[in-house]
C-alpha cells in the first residue's frame, strides 16, 4: 500500500500535467504548414530558382545574395556574399587586422581580390571568431611568416579533431565521414547554381575545398586586453553558438562589438546536417553579454551590420527572446506530455517576435529545433510504451500497402495529396512504396517532385538544400554520398587515430571466432594495435604495453595504411607488392583478418540508390 500522502501527490502531479498538456495546445494560432496546403506565394530569385516570397522579402535586410562591400564605421570594412560567411576588415597606421578568413583556401582567396579594392596594405593580425571560418587564413597572410593569429585557447584542438572526423563536428568522431558527407549535402554542393531549383540563400561551399588553415599563435582567454596594431580590444571567450570556440572582440574606445552570436536567422540550435548538441542556454547568455555592453556599431560574423545602440539592442533582445520562447516552450511542451514531433508542429515563433529582421527563417526553420531539444534532454523515447519494441520500416511497409489497397492505391491517393498541395502527405504515403522497392520509378517520380515543392515553398536554406537534393538525386540527376572519408594526406598524419577509428568497421558476421592481435608499424615511428576478439576490435593504443604479444605484425608506410583505410587497393595487392611486410604470422591470415572490415564503396555508399535503369546509362 502506498501512503496516502505520495497517493495525494501523484494527483496532484497527474492534474498538473493535464493542465499544462491542455494549456500547450492553445501556445500559438496554429496556421496551416505550406508543406500541407498552407497559403505560400511563390517567386522567380535572381537565378531563376523558384522560392518563397517571404524569404527575398527579408533576406536582404540581414544577409546578402551577392558579393557587397560595406564600410559600417570608419576604417572597418565588411565583405558579405562572398562565401558561406562575411568577414570584417579593420584598419590600422601598421596595416590591416582580419576577423574571419572564410570557409576554405577558395574563399581566401576571392576575398583577398576584394579586400585588394579598397587597400593595398598587408594584412598583419587575424582573429578567429570561431573554427568554422579559419581557413582561408593562409591566403591573407601572403606568405608572412610573423602575422599575429588570434583566437580561443582551444581552437587549434577543434580544428584538428574536426580534421580527424573527416572536416565536420562530430560527438563521436568515427562518424565525421558521415556528417561530411550531409553536410556538403546542405551546404548546395549538389544543387544547380541556377534556374527553378537551384539554392536562394548562397550558403554555399566552393566545389575546391582545399583550406588554407594557420594556428592561432596568441590565444586569448575570456575578458583579456591586448592591444592589436595600436588598436585596443578585450576578447570575450566564454560563451559560443555553433561551436564550443568562439572569441568575440570588443573595441571599448569605439563602442564596437565583433561577434558570432547575431545570425540572419533565428539561433540554429540544431544542425539538420547533424552536430554536437548547442547549448541554446549559452547562446542566451552570449546574446545578453552582447546586450548589455551596449555596443554603438554590431559586426557579426553570420548578418549584416548592425548601426545606432537603440537598434541593437532591440535586435539583439528580439532575437534572445526568439532562443528563449523555443527553450522554454519545447521545455514547457516536454512537461505537458508533448512528443518531439508534437513539439516540431506546436512551437513556432509569435508574430512579434518574426518581425525581427533576425528572426527570420531564412537559414534553418525553427520546427527542427524542438526535437533537438527533446532528444538532448530526455532521449529518444517519447513515452509511447510502443515505441519500445516498434514494427521495422519495412515491415510496416509490407503490411500497411495491402491495408491502402496496393500500389496502385497508394499512387492514387499521393496524387491526389498533390493535388491539393499536401506535399508533406504525399512524401509520406509514397514513401511505403519506395521502402518496398527503391527502383519503383513512379514512387520516384512522385516523392521527387513532392520533395522539390516542399523544396520551393520552404524558407530555409538548409531545409531547401536537403529537399531539392534528394529530389534530384530521385530522377538519377545527381548522386548523394552517404560517406564522404578523409583524405588520404589526413589518415597518414593521424594513422594511430584511424587505426582507431577502423574498429567500428569490423563485420561481426564475418568475424566469427576470431581471436587474434594486429600490431601496425609505421615508418615515421607510430605504433597502433587492434585486437580482434570475436565480435569486436579492441583498439591497442601502446601495443608494447598490451597484456598480449601480438600474432600479427605488419610494418607499413603510413601512405599504405591510408590506402587500407580508403579501400583504395585490395589488401592482398598490397602485401604482395611489399607496401604491408608481415614481418610476424601469416600473411594470408593477416589479409584474412584485416577483410573483416567494411570496405569503402562508392558506388554502394550513397542515399538514394539508383534505378536500375540509371545503372545502365
Amino acid at each position: 500500500m502506498y501512503p496516502t500522502k505520495i497517493i495525494n501527490r501523484l494527483v496532484k502531479s497527474v492534474l498538473i500535467c493535464f493542465v499544462l498538456s491542455a494549456c500547450f495546445e492553445s501556445l500559438v494560432a496554429q496556421e496551416v504548414s505550406p508543406y500541407m496546403g498552407g497559403e505560400v506565394e511563390l517567386v522567380e530569385a535572381p537565378n531563376g530558382a523558384i522560392a518563397n516570397k517571404q524569404i527575398l522579402d527579408g533576406v536582404d535586410k540581414v544577409s546578402w545574395l551577392e558579393p557587397t562591400i560595406e564600410q559600417p564605421a570608419e576604417g572597418i570594412w565588411v565583405f558579405g556574399g562572398y562565401g558561406l560567411a562575411p568577414i570584417s576588415i579593420i584598419d590600422t597606421d601598421e596595416g590591416l587586422i582580419a576577423f574571419d578568413t572564410g570557409d576554405t583556401k577558395h574563399d581566401g582567396e576571392i576575398l583577398l581580390e576584394a579586400i585588394r579594392t579598397v587597400t593595398d596594405k598587408p594584412i598583419r593580425a587575424i582573429i578567429y571568431g570561431h573554427s568554422h571560418t579559419a581557413f582561408g587564413a593562409g591566403v591573407l597572410a601572403e606568405g608572412q611568416e610573423d602575422v599575429q593569429v588570434i583566437g580561443h585557447p582551444n581552437l587549434n584542438a577543434v580544428v584538428e579533431a574536426n580534421a580527424k572526423a573527416a572536416g565536420f563536428p562530430a560527438y563521436f568522431p568515427e562518424i565525421g565521414p558521415y556528417l561530411t558527407a550531409r553536410g556538403l549535402i546542405q551546404f548546395n554542393a549538389f544543387m544547380p547554381k541556377e534556374g527553378p531549383d537551384a539554392w536562394v540563400v548562397p550558403t554555399t561551399f566552393p566545389e575546391d575545398f582545399e583550406l588554407a588553415y594557420m594556428p592561432v599563435n596568441t590565444p586569448v582567454e575570456d575578458g583579456q586586453e591586448l592591444t592589436v596594431l595600436g588598436q585596443k580590444m578585450q576578447f570575450f571567450t566564454k560563451y559560443g553558438s555553433d561551436d564550443k570556440v568562439h572569441t568575440t572582440v570588443w573595441l571599448p574606445e569605439r563602442e564596437i562589438l565583433f561577434t558570432t552570436l547575431l545570425w540572419s536567422s533565428p539561433p540554429q540550435l540544431y544542425s539538420v546536417r547533424g552536430d554536437v548538441f548547442r547549448d541554446p542556454r549559452e547562446w542566451i547568455k552570449g546574446l545578453k553579454f552582447n546586450r548589455d555592453l551596449e555596443p554603438e556599431v554590431l559586426i557579426s560574423a553570420a548578418a549584416k551590420p548592425v548601426i545606432g545602440k537603440e537598434e541593437i539592442r532591440k535586435r539583439l533582445e528580439g532575437y534572445l527572446d526568439g532562443a528563449s520562447f523555443v527553450l522554454d516552450q519545447s521545455l514547457r511542451g516536454i512537461l505537458g506530455g508533448k512528443t518531439p514531433d508534437e513539439l516540431r508542429h506546436l512551437v513556432s515563433l509569435p508574430e512579434y517576435l518574426r518581425e525581427v529582421p533576425n528572426n527570420l527563417e531564412s537559414y534553418g526553420e525553427v520546427s527542427s529545433y524542438p526535437p533537438a531539444i527533446y532528444y538532448q534532454s530526455v532521449g529518444w523515447y517519447d513515452n509511447d510504451a510502443l515505441n519500445l519494441a516498434p514494427v521495422p520500416p519495412l515491415e510496416e511497409a509490407k503490411r500497411i500497402v495491402p491495408l491502402m489497397g496496393g500500389r496502385s492505391k497508394v499512387l492514387a491517393a499521393a496524387s491526389e495529396a498533390m493535388n491539393k498541395n499536401e506535399y508533406s502527405w504525399a512524401a509520406q504515403l509514397v514513401n511505403y512504396l519506395y521502402r518496398l522497392n527503391p527502383e519503383d520509378e513512379e514512387a520516384r517520380k512522385i516523392k521527387a517532385e513532392a520533395l522539390r515543392q516542399m523544396a520551393y515553398v520552404s524558407t530555409g536554406a538548409n531545409n531547401r538544400a536537403h529537399l531539392m537534393s534528394q529530389a534530384l538525386a530521385l530522377e538519377g540527376k545527381v548522386t548523394l554520398p552517404t560517406v564522404i572519408p578523409p583524405a588520404p594526406e589526413t589518415i597518414a598524419a593521424f594513422p594511430d587515430t584511424f587505426v582507431d577509428y577502423m574498429r567500428v568497421r569490423l563485420d561481426p558476421k564475418k568475424s566469427g571466432e576470431t581471436d587474434k592481435v594486429l600490431r601496425f608499424d609505421f615508418e615515421e615511428g607510430a605504433s597502433a594495435g587492434l585486437h580482434v576478439r570475436r565480435a569486436i576490435a579492441e583498439f591497442i593504443e601502446a601495443p608494447s604495453e598490451y597484456l598480449r604479444e601480438p600474432d600479427i605484425l605488419m610494418e607499413l608506410s603510413e601512405e599504405a595504411w591510408a590506402k587500407v583505410y580508403l579501400s583504395a587497393e585490395p589488401i592482398r595487392d598490397l602485401i604482395q607488392n611489399g607496401e604491408i611486410k608481415v614481418t610476424k604470422g601469416d600473411a594470408q591470415e593477416a589479409a584474412r583478418i584485416l577483410e573483416l572490415f567494411d570496405r569503402y564503396d562508392p558506388a554502394k555508399a550513397v542515399v538514394v540508390p539508383p534505378t536500375i535503369r540509371q545503372d545502365h546509362m
